[in-house]
């Protein structure tokens, strides 16, 4: 069997398309094309269903990926594996993640965890939420953190739910909207946003909160980075929405956290992969936790935005 065309057919399922997965594996599109028919006609069944010109997994395509999942995930990440097994150790935990979740969630449980107990290693990488998700339950990292929901159905993985974080709109301090204690779709309806690309989470969040009031967005400032949206807030370009997790704010930091009027929560996860963790995963999150309890004592807003669950 020709392995060549198992790897592609696990990229296009983790890519959604043929272009990027035939590109990550350095093929022409055209070649990656036949290397799936092949591998179809060798296993006698249709993988993709080939409507309208998209490549849609088809439900034999679903339970042979199910099948072979962790051993086409295998494949892909010896050279990880191997490197990981050579340097692990029980005082060793490795985590990945989106970038504001690293500074609002794993730097300060890594602080914690060593304020309060022996000494530790650790490595923090940031990803895409597709290869946050595939390497975690590849064994990649001991765990990821993400918000939910988890979009990738097909990988295996031990999601747990612990933080519920109430959705804000962030200003400057000096907005007129920010003389408010809570902020109504109505109040932020007309406003320019300065926000994510189409596409990314806290756009389609935003898109979501306005479309369902029938407002439309207006958005003259894109990025492709949250922390790049704080700071175009920062410099009065426009609002935007985000939660507690996601700015950091301190007295004089020319910016303003309103709550969101009605029940817009969001919640945050760890992902582990199945079977044994790392010791230090559980000592990780209860870090967390500790840090969550810790803000959520020495400042209001945030015993009002953000629960544990």
């Amino acid at each position: 069997m020709n392995l060549r065309a198992l790897q592609l057919f696990r990229h296009i399922v983790l890519t959604g398309a043929l272009s990027e997965a035939s590109e990550r594996m350095n093929v022409s599109t055209s070649a990656a094309s036949r290397l799936i028919s092949q591998l179809e006609a060798e296993i006698g069944l249709t993988l993709f269903s080939r409507a309208k010109r998209q490549l849609e997994l088809t439900e034999e395509g679903e339970l042979f990926y199910r099948q072979i999942a962790n051993t086409l995930i295998g494949l892909d990440e010896i050279r990880t594996v191997s490197a990981d097994i050579r340097r692990r150790t029980q005082d060793w935990l490795s985590i990945v993640t989106a970038a504001p979740l690293a500074n609002g969630l794993a730097i300060p449980g890594l602080a914690q965890m060593r304020r309060s107990g022996p000494e530790f290693q650790s490595t923090v990488n940031v990803e895409t939420r597709f290869e946050i998700e595939s390497k975690v339950a590849a064994r990649g990292y001991n765990l990821g953190l993400i918000s939910l929901p988890v979009e990738n159905a097909i990988i295996e993985l031990d999601v747990v739910p612990f933080l519920r974080s109430r959705l804000g709109i962030l200003l400057a301090d000096d907005h007129p909207l920010a003389s408010k204690d809570v902020l109504s779709i109505s109040d932020i309806a007309g406003e320019s946003f300065a926000t994510l690309a189409p596409g990314q989470r806290w756009r389609e969040r935003l898109s979501e909160l306005l479309g369902n009031k029938g407002q439309a967005l207006k958005a003259p400032f894109e990025t492709g980075s949250t922390l790049v949206t704080v700071e175009m807030v920062r410099q009065g370009l426009g609002i935007t929405l985000i939660d507690r997790i996601c700015v950091t704010l301190w007295p004089g930091c020319g910016l303003a956290l309103r709550p969101l009027e009605g029940d817009y929560w969001i919640t945050y996860a760890s992902l582990h992969p199945r079977g044994p963790r790392a010791p230090l995963s559980e000592r990780f999150l209860d870090a967390i936790s500790a840090h969550i309890e810790n803000l959520r004592a020495r400042d209001p807003q945030a015993a009002e935005m953000l629960e544990l669950i």
